[in-house]
This record gives structure tokens, sequence and C-alpha cells, in this order.
């Protein structure tokens, strides 16, 4: 190593408190393959320890604008712009350098999906691709830094051993890439069954699809937030998120998302949804946990950018709001399809927030 151009650029001062460990990184970073420039341009950036680990996660260097790519691509530069953004990536300027070679390499199927879906439905499904994958990657960075001490130069107290941790960890990216792509055929066929189950071939072309929707959450989280530790909500959110998706996988549902202390869950078959709220509500009653309370609906959702919506959705929502601790309630269109199977009460009509006309659920007993 030429250590006197490692001065000259300011990565090494032998006469520095931390010299010893600071050669012990430059020569790490030699070892992984780093150029002097690299080091200059992570340094620059405070990002020195991070430079192994960092060309892991994102091989190639930024070389393209987006006028660029779009150009490479043969793509309006506007719809370069409006795709990038989308998938939840920041924009400062069209003309300055911010993709790799692998970032222009996936424009063109984002392209040639605008080409076929349209403009709109390629960006949806770039936003919903952008926001899956910063979930994970969010929740795989706090469970990584709260269990790794090394990742943070303040608490290893060595830019070697921190760099050396972020590189080993960020070394499993390629893998995670190919569990991304397993996974995801998985998903793409169980849509489809899910779908066929429906029998919403008349309704697709208008984007909606028959089938159950229902919340359920966890009676008192609020209160009970206010008193507990934060490990103690974490593993209350953990359990109920692992058994909710458990429960609703195996009677033949699909988790559309956890907000806060709530699921929200679809399934084609009107009496899958009922088993999987009373299967909740059986499971926490069985242990010294807070209670669930669920609402179910039944009729047209819209299906859209991997979520739904529609006045059932909304009514489900509401009646799990107004459902009592370890009560699952339902709608009357998701009743009358059940009612022949399920030993259902229906409950005084009452006025639900955001729905005009006073409602009749019914409660499973």
């Amino acid at each position: 190593m030429d250590w006197d151009a490692l001065t000259a650029a300011g990565l090494y001062d032998p006469q520095a408190p931390n010299a010893a460990d600071r050669r012990a990184l430059l020569e790490f970073l030699d070892a992984q393959g780093c150029a002097l420039d690299e080091m200059v341009a992570a340094d620059a950036k405070g990002r020195l320890f991070g430079l192994a680990g960092d060309r892991i996660v994102r091989p190639g260097r930024e070389e393209y604008t987006l006028r660029e790519a779009a150009a490479e691509v043969g793509a309006d530069v506007t719809l370069v712009e409006r795709l990038w953004q989308a998938f939840g990536l920041p924009i400062v300027d069209p003309d300055v350098t911010v993709a790799t070679r692998d970032d222009v390499d996936t424009m063109p199927l984002f392209v040639t999906i605008a080409g076929v879906l349209g403009e709109e439905g390629a960006l949806g499904l770039a936003r919903v691709l952008g926001s899956s994958v910063a979930r994970f990657a969010d929740a795989a960075s706090a469970a990584l830094r709260s269990t790794v001490a090394d990742l943070a130069i303040d608490t290893s107290g060595s830019e070697l051993a921190t760099a050396q941790a972020y590189a080993q960890i960020a070394a499993v990216t390629p893998a995670v890439g190919r569990a991304l792509d397993v996974v995801l055929r998985h998903h793409i066929d169980a849509a489809r069954r899910q779908f066929e189950q429906s029998d919403s071939n008349d309704v697709a072309l208008l984007g909606q699809v028959r089938g159950a929707v229902g919340f359920a959450d966890v009676s008192g989280f609020t209160a009970l937030s206010q008193v507990a530790t934060a490990a103690e909500l974490s593993r209350l959110l953990t359990t109920f998120e692992n058994v909710a998706t458990t429960l609703v996988q195996e009677r033949g549902g699909r988790v559309v998302k956890f907000i806060g202390d709530a699921v929200m869950f679809v399934t084609p078959r009107a009496a899958s949804a009922v088993d999987i709220a009373r299967a909740m509500v059986a499971w926490v009653a069985e242990r010294d946990a807070p209670s669930v309370r669920a609402g179910l609906s039944y009729g047209l959702l819209l299906s859209q950018d991997g979520d739904y919506f529609g006045p059932p959705v909304n009514l489900a929502a509401r009646l799990a709001a107004v459902a009592e601790p370890g009560q699952v309630l339902l709608s009357a269109d998701l009743n009358e399809k059940v009612k022949d199977a399920y030993d259902t009460v229906a409950l005084a009509a009452r006025t639900l927030r955001g729905i005009a006309d006073p409602v009749v659920a019914y409660a499973v007993r």
C-alpha cells in the first residue's frame, strides 16, 4: 500500500490517536479491492468504515443521469423520473448522476409495463415494489442494529470492527435478492389461485374482485402502550403479527397489511373469513394476552396497488372499531352467506362513522 498517497489524500495520519485502527481499516479495505479514489469519496461522505459493505450492497458506480438513462432505454425522461420516484428513490435533478448500470438495466421492464398497462399502471406497480422492499430494508436494519453492536463505531470503538461487521452482513444481500425472487413466484401463484376462487371474471376489467375482508385488532392496545415497556410492546406486536399471518394463511386468506395493532386480510370465501376471525379470538383467549376483536364484510372490492378499497372495506373497519373485546361482528351481506354454518345474532341497528344509514351487525356466538 502507498501510505504516502493515503496520507496525502487525508485518509491516514500516523500521528493521530486512532492511527493504528485507521491503518488496520485501510489495510482491510485494500484487501477487499477498494481503490484510492473510492476511499476518498467514501471518506468525504463520512462512510469510509462502510465502503466494503456499500460496494456489495450497490455494486457499480453511479455514472448515469436519469436523462441519460431515459435516452438509453428509449423512454421519455419524465416517465423515468416518475418511475424513479415511485420506487421511493429521491430525485434531485434529471441531469445529476444517480444511476448505476444495474439501475439502467432495470428500466426497460417498467417501460414495457407502461406500454401494456399504461403509465399509471406501471407507476402503481413501481410504488408497491418500492414500498414493499423499503419496509423489508427498514425491518432488517432495525433488527440488525438492535442486535449487532459493532455496526456502530460509537459502540464498537473501532473503525475496523464496524467495517468488518457491516461487510459481513452486507455479504448476504445477493442471497436476499434470490430469496425475494423465490418468494415473489410463490405469491404470484397464490394471487392467481385466490382470484380463481373468487368467481370475479365478470368484474376483473373494472379492477374489482368478490371476496370477504376483515379487520382484527388488539383491544386496549392504546392504553397498554402507555404503561408497557418498548420491549413488551415489541413482543406483543411480533406475536400478534406471527399468529395473525399463520391463521390467515392456514385458512386460505391473505394478509393485506398490518396497521399498528390491527391486521387487514382478505379471502375469496366468506366462511374462511369467519374461521380466521374466530381462530384469532380463540388463540388469544387461551393465553394471558389482550383480547382481539374483529369486523368482517363481503362484497365487491376494488383491488389496486396491493390494497383493497370500497364500501365493504370501510364497513369491516367500522365494525371492528365498535366490536367488544373477543367479539366478531359480521355485515349483513357476509351473514347471509354464512348463516347456515354459524350461529349469529342480529344486534340493534347503529350509526357507524362514515356510513350514512344505520347498520345492523351480526355477532358470532
